[in-house]
């Protein structure tokens, strides 16, 4: 079950200074990291047009096996994976942890309001909403639980 508030209530137990479980990113940075997955979901950021072919391809199988070999839980999913450049946050220093917070909070609940049967994505192309808001809560939901503040 998507419960977003959950999510939230996770993000409000973080602060600038908590460190992560495993991973290199620190707190500000996995904040934005995803925000961009959502940004990019949201074709709030553009892409070129290679990601946009390998995303589409790799979007299908990425979803069965988030299906069906991970079940949605993240105790389950490899660490430390590589991420595309639109989503990397290491480049980025001093970011505003407050500013990164509340972004996210304000994205998630986008995401959650949304009510389209489907959406067109530059990087999945067309996704079923339930499938989109269970791609975001994963995602999102992982990244708390690296940080120790989501319980799975």
């Amino acid at each position: 079950m998507m419960d977003y508030s959950k999510l939230i209530n996770s993000i409000h137990l973080l602060d600038k200074d908590t460190d992560p479980k495993w991973g290199r990113m620190n707190s500000s940075m996995m904040l934005k990291h995803c925000s961009a997955f959502i940004d990019v979901y949201l074709n709030k950021t553009k892409l070129n047009p290679l990601i946009f072919i390998v995303g589409f391809v790799f979007g299908i199988f990425h979803r069965l096996y988030l299906k069906y070999i991970v079940r949605y839980n993240v105790k389950n999913y490899i660490k430390n994976l590589p991420t595309l450049k639109v989503f990397n946050t290491y480049r980025y220093e001093n970011l505003d942890f407050e500013f990164e917070k509340n972004k996210l909070i304000s994205d998630l609940k986008e995401v959650e309001s949304i009510n389209k049967k489907y959406l067109l994505n530059n990087f999945h192309g067309i996704v079923p909403n339930q499938a989109f808001k269970k791609v975001v809560y994963f995602h999102t939901s992982y990244h708390l639980y690296q940080f120790d503040v989501y319980n799975a």
